[in-house]
């Protein structure tokens, strides 16, 4: 991570405490600094979450550890075969620390064809529901209520 990029983050941690708000996180390749940085600077009890994760379980294990009010989130990614080792994560991250994403427009679900919709949208969230479910082994139901709970703890609602 540049030089810059530690000083906006750093400058960045204090708005979400100091707002009362969630932190949203998304970082690539700088898991090393942004742990630091974390650490250093934002309270351990603050609410935050990890955007579009993607990477293995030995990068958010660390933040899970220390940040308890840390949500970690998944996209439809987890669909395609390529997603392994998303996948692999979501088995070792408890179920009550993971948030569902759509990342609209972006990441039609696999089974989703381009030919029957463009765009990714709020309701195609069920088919990374579903999968989380299916790598967990749990229902759908319990599935689904679990993670509207950790939305609603997430987010005040």
């Amino acid at each position: 991570m540049s030089q810059s990029s530690r000083r906006y983050l750093r400058d960045s941690c204090s708005w979400p405490s100091l707002l009362k708000k969630p932190m949203m996180i998304h970082c690539q390749e700088a898991d090393e600094d942004l742990l630091g940085i974390l650490k250093k600077y934002v309270p351990s009890d603050h609410k935050m979450y990890w955007h579009c994760f993607t990477g293995s379980y030995p990068v958010i294990e660390p933040l899970l550890s220390h940040f308890p009010n840390l949500y970690v989130g998944f996209k439809a990614i987890l669909t395609y075969s390529s997603a392994e080792q998303a996948r692999e994560t979501v088995k070792k991250i408890p179920l009550e620390r993971i948030i569902v994403e759509n990342n609209a427009p972006f990441f039609l679900p696999h089974w989703v064809f381009k030919s029957c919709c463009q765009y990714a949208h709020p309701g195609l969230a069920l088919h990374t529901v579903r999968e989380i479910a299916r790598i967990k082994d749990l229902l759908l139901s319990h599935t689904l209520a679990i993670l509207q709970e950790n939305t609603c703890h997430l987010y005040h609602l």
